[in-house]
């Protein structure tokens, strides 16, 4: 079977695993409750029926191999390489989306500066263990599936050969703990009266939990920019993204001309600075009118889903076993602190709709943005809050701190001392710290108000406080 063939053969196999994983989310109440992906479904039945599991009871197994191991790392780069490729920029940037963006920094380097001090105990006590698994609960929690294969990739490639399998257990215990302890939290805080909008825990609609839109209900997944008997509309979105992987290849080729040390360059980071300079010369050529976003979020989309699916199916069980006190000790420090951390600094930084920007910040924080708006829909089923502008600009700004981590860190957490490294995250976390002290803060409300039920209570506005 030539290479080809084996990735059409690939391509069908996952293509079962994440028609296997709708077909379960949309018929076990339990997986619609809490809303687990079908990706992340089909991932683990690949996992379950693969040679890892099954394959080592019994002599059948699902053919979890040929290039499958692959596919989360080439995906990646679709994934963040469009990224910026034809998005609108939002020169808005009021007050509610920086207080967001300074929630969403201080939420970042806590969990930055929390898996450094983990993994550096853990480190007297499993002496293998790297300083780069502090870094992984990170790239799982704030920046999900994508972020995680992208960042243990970057791993990988710097000498850490479990940094995939690690990074995407962080992601999948982001995006758990995030559905489901987020569902606890809006129920205990819809009774106490915090949200502005529900007085009970909206009923969302069956046919969302179920996954499957219904007939009168169904709209178009992106616009056509060509008629097809010239080309297929989303063929020219797909040639957009195959210009941008050809022009990360290159620019990857040109780094390592220029020096051998660029070739540290991960090629995600070459994907997007591609991306974003085609974005550039199409809009300044006056071609950006080619370009239909709705289209490449859906490409984007699709790649995402397949990557996660791929990368759950080839999680490594050894290593897992591996690293286990580690990781259900980091996991379990991070699920506190990022519950406490987003609630308490939402209370104490936003000025209205304190509880449904919560949830939002909470959901975002844990997995990606998608589970941020999955949670303030819940709790603001119309988006008539500051909610779904808060997450957004959280999502959208945050990458001047949060990619240096990811396209520097892998690399300098090999090369620089664990004490440099905590250090510097510290001094950006107490940079965000103060940012919110002087410029968000509220201190008249107590963090016991949370927890004894009256930060219920009207807001005062802005003009007040001051």
């Amino acid at each position: 079977m030539n290479e080809i063939a084996t990735v059409m053969y690939d391509l069908g196999i996952l293509s079962v695993l994440l028609l296997l994983g709708i077909f379960l989310r949309k018929k076990i109440r339990f997986f619609q409750n809490i809303y687990i992906p079908a990706s992340l479904l089909g991932g683990f039945c690949g996992l379950l029926l693969g040679p890892q599991v099954l394959g080592h009871f019994f002599s059948v197994s699902l053919p979890i191999g040929g290039t499958i191991g692959k596919w989360p790392g080439v995906l990646v780069n679709i994934v963040l390489g469009v990224s910026f490729f034809g998005a609108t920029q939002n020169k808005k940037f009021g007050r509610t989306a920086l207080s967001a963006v300074t929630v969403g920094g201080i939420v970042h380097q806590v969990q930055v500066v929390a898996g450094l001090i983990v993994a550096m105990v853990m480190m007297m006590f499993y002496t293998e263990l790297p300083l780069a698994f502090g870094l992984t609960p990170v790239y799982g929690f704030h920046g999900g599936h994508g972020t995680a294969n992208a960042a243990g990739a970057a791993l990988e490639a710097a000498g850490w050969a479990d940094g995939v399998s690690v990074a995407n257990t962080m992601a999948t215990a982001g995006l758990l703990s995030g559905i489901i302890i987020g569902m606890v939290i809006i129920n205990i805080g819809v009774r106490r009266g915090y949200a502005k909008l529900v007085s009970k825990p909206q009923d969302v609609p069956r046919s969302v939990k179920e996954g499957i839109v219904p007939m009168g209900e169904r709209t178009s997944i992106g616009m056509g920019v060509t008629y097809n008997d010239a080309l297929d509309p989303l063929a020219l979105q797909l040639s957009f993204v195959g210009i941008i992987l050809l022009m990360a290849k290159l620019l990857a080729k040109g780094l390592i001309a220029i020096h051998p040390i660029l070739s540290n360059v991960p090629d995600f980071a070459c994907a997007m600075i591609s991306g974003a300079v085609l974005s550039f010369i199409m809009k300044k050529a006056g071609l950006s009118h080619y370009i239909d976003r709705a289209t490449i979020n859906r490409i984007s989309g699709v790649a995402l889903d397949f990557l996660v699916c791929s990368a759950i199916a080839t999680l490594s069980v050894k290593v897992f076993a591996l690293y286990f006190v580690p990781m259900i000790t980091t996991i379990a420090v991070i699920i506190v602190l990022n519950l406490i951390t987003n609630f308490y600094f939402s209370w104490k930084v936003f000025d209205d709709d304190w509880f449904e920007r919560a949830i939002a910040s909470y959901g975002l924080e844990s997995g990606v943005l998608a589970t941020g708006l999955m949670l303030l829909r819940v709790v603001d089923p119309k988006f008539e809050t500051t909610g779904r502008e808060s997450a957004a600009a959280s999502a959208a700004l945050c990458y001047p701190w949060s990619l240096p981590y990811v396209m520097l860190m892998p690399a300098l957490a090999f090369s620089l001392s664990p004490m440099t490294i905590l250090g510097f995250s510290v001094l950006l976390l107490v940079v965000f710290l103060v940012v919110a002290r002087v410029f968000f803060w509220h201190p008249e409300r107590k963090f016991s108000d949370i927890l004894s039920g009256s930060s219920s209570r009207p807001v005062q506005n802005e003009e007040a406080l001051r």
